[in-house]
């Protein structure tokens, strides 16, 4: 189990600078635990105190943060292998911004912080490696931002569109983008009349990505 473990640990960018046996060795003295999750279960609730750094090893799980009305947007959905909330762990309020749900049968490793910590310490590559996940967190998330505040549905139902490989229900669509499905659905029903889009079997799917590159400008 150990070394499956350190093996699992190194197909992660941050702990790729590591050897085997090094990983190895922080395996063995390390409280390193496991979890599994059926698909659609809660792995973590929005507002719940972070106290391990938390590796999505297998599946795929999705963050979605709620308002007190029940109104929730999708922040991003995550494919292993993955870094699940890191800003969490060492904030000042270190509690879960979001709430992540399993969209397949999921695998989760549990590093204690103090553990980790320990690591960075030892390893400057690791704490360098995580200060750039923050910093490429910090730049996603002022990108969402910035799609919320200054562009048009319209606009931003484009850009989505054309970063996402996968095909996706309006349901998923309108949560990803925070709007009512009404109001997407106008949307929708605009670029399929100019031929941008075409919806098969309650799924979009693109059919001119240039006109869709300019609708996203």
């Amino acid at each position: 189990m150990t070394t499956s473990t350190a093996e699992t640990l190194a197909s992660f960018s941050l702990f790729s600078s590591i050897s085997i046996e090094k990983l190895e060795k922080f395996v063995s003295v390390t409280s390193i635990s496991q979890r599994s999750f059926e698909v659609g279960r809660m792995i973590f609730i929005q507002g719940t105190v972070c106290e391990n750094l938390h590796l999505l090893v297998g599946g795929k799980a999705r963050a979605v943060m709620m308002n007190a009305d029940g109104k929730q947007v999708t922040i991003e959905e995550m494919s292993s292998p993955r870094i699940i909330a890191p800003a969490a762990l060492f904030a000042s309020t270190n509690v879960f911004p979001v709430n992540i749900v399993a969209v397949s049968d999921c695998s989760i490793l549990f590093i204690p912080k103090n553990d980790f910590l320990n690591l960075m310490r030892q390893e400057p590559s690791v704490m360098s490696g995580f200060i750039e996940l923050l910093s490429d967190k910090s730049i996603f998330l002022s990108m969402k931002i910035n799609s919320f505040a200054l562009q048009t549905l319209k606009e931003r139902l484009a850009s989505y569109l054309l970063s996402e490989d996968e095909r996706h229900t309006q349901k998923e669509v309108a949560e990803m983008l925070g709007v009512t499905r009404p109001s997407l659905a106008r949307v929708l029903a605009e670029f399929a009349d100019e031929g941008c889009i075409a919806i098969r079997n309650r799924k979009i799917e693109i059919l001119d990505k240039k006109k869709l590159e300019s609708a996203s400008r």
